[in-house]
């Protein structure tokens, strides 16, 4: 495979022409599109189902990056949006501690129609699935996960909602304050 980089406008969206031009260049061998949603500047962009469908259209697959899950809480879902699998990142929106060796740990999700290329495991049979384990631990890491289990079912479906809501409100707070002496590089729409 070879990565064919998207630009992006000067507010920080994917830019679709050049993302319109790229895919029917590659269509015959496009494979899959890898982006985050919100996206690493914290926007919202407003074609991300267009991006999905695009790519859908073209026989590819769309890999959403969870890195940002906690502004979408309640809101909205990456199944929704239309990513085929993604990765929930425990660290940053289940209360799991990150960075100085703390665990980048997370499920991953994906839709109905790519559950049989998903990992089984050597010793603990997973119903359904054939292919080897990408982790000695069949259902993850049984240390961490109970902390991130608490904290959902503790907050509850309100609590998460809230838990978005507050993530999506302080994060425009801070960069009204902080406009004031610093040029925010990207807004969105």
């Amino acid at each position: 495979m070879t990565v064919i980089p998207v630009l992006c406008t000067d507010k920080g969206a994917i830019d679709m022409e050049d993302l319109k031009a790229k895919v029917n260049k590659h269509s015959k061998e496009l494979s899959c599109f890898m982006i985050t949603y919100p996206s690493t500047y914290g926007v919202f962009e407003s074609t991300t189902k267009e991006v999905c469908d695009l790519i859908h259209k073209h026989g590819g697959q769309v890999y959403m990056d969870g890195a940002n899950l906690n502004a979408q809480m309640g809101l909205t879902s990456p199944g929704k949006i239309g990513a085929d699998v993604g990765h929930l990142n425990l660290h940053k929106t289940f209360s799991i501690p990150h960075g100085g060796g703390g665990p980048g740990v997370g499920a991953v999700g994906a839709q109905n129609h790519l559950a049989p290329f998903l990992p089984g495991h050597s010793v603990v049979p997973i119903a359904g699935r054939h292919s080897g384990a990408v982790n000695g631990a069949p259902y993850g890491n049984a240390g961490v996960l109970p902390i991130s289990y608490a904290y959902i079912r503790m907050s509850g479906p309100q609590g998460l909602l809230d838990s978005s809501r507050h993530a999506i409100l302080v994060a425009n707070y801070m960069a009204t304050v902080l406009e004031k002496e610093f040029k925010i590089t990207f807004k969105g729409e």
